[in-house]
Formats: structure tokens, C-alpha cells, sequence
């Protein structure tokens, strides 16, 4: 897993470096670009996107929270992407009831928080923001469901 983020963060470095001046002026054009990438790994594995990405900007110290409507018994993940600029923060799965689903995950390390709700209902994505490069930094949040598996036809 951390192989894979540190590839990730190579290849969104190189593609800012080699990218035009806009590209490096705007993070959420990198951060679209990493997500991109993210969804190919994610369809190889199995996972189907639920939705639209759902972007964000926060300043350092401030933090953010996204409801996503969850069926019980589905499995679901959530994969998060910031910016380079992002220094530190972190970010969390709470159930309706506001209890931390699982563990806190760093957001530096572009997170993959999965879980498979036992009750439906809008469960809230925290995003913190600790430390930030720049004034703002730009992240996103994905969510997916894992695809069921099509019956095998019998010859």
C-alpha cells in the first residue's frame, strides 16, 4: 500500500513538473489527475464508483465533513487525495451516531477507509487539515462499492 501511494505521489510529481505552468497554479488539476488513476486501480480490485468525486479546499487547521447515504451490509470504500502542498491531517469515517468507524488515516498518505456499515444511514467523512504548504490546499473524496460478483453460466 505504501509502495503504491509513493507511486502515486512520483507519478502526480512528475506530471506537475512536466505539465504546464496552469497545471502546477491549480492542485485540483492534479488532484483530478491522481483520482483518475486511483479509479483504475480501484475497477482492477473489484470496486465500482458510487457517485461523483467530491472535491474540496481547506486552510490549514480547518476541517470538513461529507455525508454519503450507506446501506447496511454493502462494502464501501472511500479513497481521499490531496495535493501535493498538503503537509499533514487527517481523515475519518463516522457513523450517524458520530462514532469513528474503523481507524483515523492520514491524509498525506492518499486513505483508503473501508467499511461495511451493519445499519443504513448518512454516515460523515471528516477531513482535517492540519498543515498546509499554502494558504489552501486542494483534496477529494471518492467514494466506491464493491462490485458483486456475476454467476458463472454453467455449460
Amino acid at each position: 500500500m505504501r509502495k503504491l501511494c509513493l507511486t502515486l505521489a512520483a507519478l502526480g510529481a512528475g506530471l506537475a513538473v512536466a505539465g504546464t505552468a496552469s497545471a502546477q497554479a491549480a492542485p485540483a488539476v492534479w488532484v483530478n489527475r491522481i483520482l483518475v488513476e486511483w479509479q483504475a486501480i480501484q475497477a482492477r480490485e473489484g470496486w465500482a464508483p458510487v457517485g461523483q468525486a467530491r472535491p474540496g479546499v481547506l486552510a490549514a487547521g480547518a476541517e470538513t465533513a461529507l455525508e454519503f447515504p450507506l446501506a447496511a451490509g454493502t462494502a464501501y470504500r472511500f479513497v481521499v487525495v490531496c495535493e501535493p502542498g498538503c503537509g499533514a491531517g487527517d481523515v475519518a469515517l463516522l457513523d450517524p451516531a458520530g462514532s469513528k468507524v474503523g481507524d483515523t488515516k492520514p491524509l498525506v498518505e492518499m486513505p483508503r477507509l473501508e467499511a461495511t456499515p451493519a445499519a443504513a444511514g448518512t454516515y460523515r467523512l471528516r477531513v482535517a487539515m492540519t498543515d498546509c504548504a499554502t494558504a489552501t490546499c486542494a483534496w477529494s473524496a471518492q467514494l466506491y462499492s464493491k462490485v458483486q460478483g456475476k454467476p458463472k453460466r454453467r455449460r
